[in-house]
């Protein structure tokens, strides 16, 4: 009985200094700092590769320029539509900066958050770029169904 009775104090001894130990401890943030840092690097290589997409579509109708004689055997005048891909390439490097711009904001954000103890994850930059992505796109396969018309 007597051994049962020094053995709960000494455990709850050993308790008691976890406790005070992990109280006197100042938490580690390091890790979410870093997980901001990886986000938001993931966001500008996103950003980088709307950015030579978008640069890509807008010279398209220079190479369906060049192709074009080789394939149809004439020349072809300039459409609205070669006019249409650049617009459309200019749209997608615009949207890439607003993507970037946000991530910019949405890691300070999250860094003040981070360091206030009170981060609350912020899902509009997901929703804002799946939008944008999907609208793009749409209009990318419209513009080449019409183009082959």
């Amino acid at each position: 009985m007597i051994e049962e009775t020094q053995n709960s104090r000494l455990i709850n001894k050993q308790f008691r200094l976890n406790i005070k130990m992990t109280e006197d401890k100042p938490q580690d943030k390091s890790q979410q700092y870093l997980a901001n840092q990886r986000t938001f690097l993931a966001w500008i290589r996103t950003s980088i590769v709307l950015i030579g997409l978008g640069f890509l579509i807008s010279k398209f109708n220079i190479f369906l320029r060049e192709f074009s004689p080789i394939a149809n055997g004439s020349l072809t005048e300039v459409s609205a539509f070669d006019i249409g891909s650049s617009y459309l390439g200019i749209g997608i490097i615009a949207f890439s900066m607003g993507i970037l711009i946000y991530a910019i904001k949405n890691y300070f954000v999250g860094f003040n958050e981070i360091a206030s103890g009170a981060y609350k994850p912020n899902n509009s930059i997901v929703y804002f770029s799946a939008i944008g992505v999907i609208v793009f796109s749409a209009t990318i396969i419209v513009y080449l169904i019409i183009s082959i018309s």
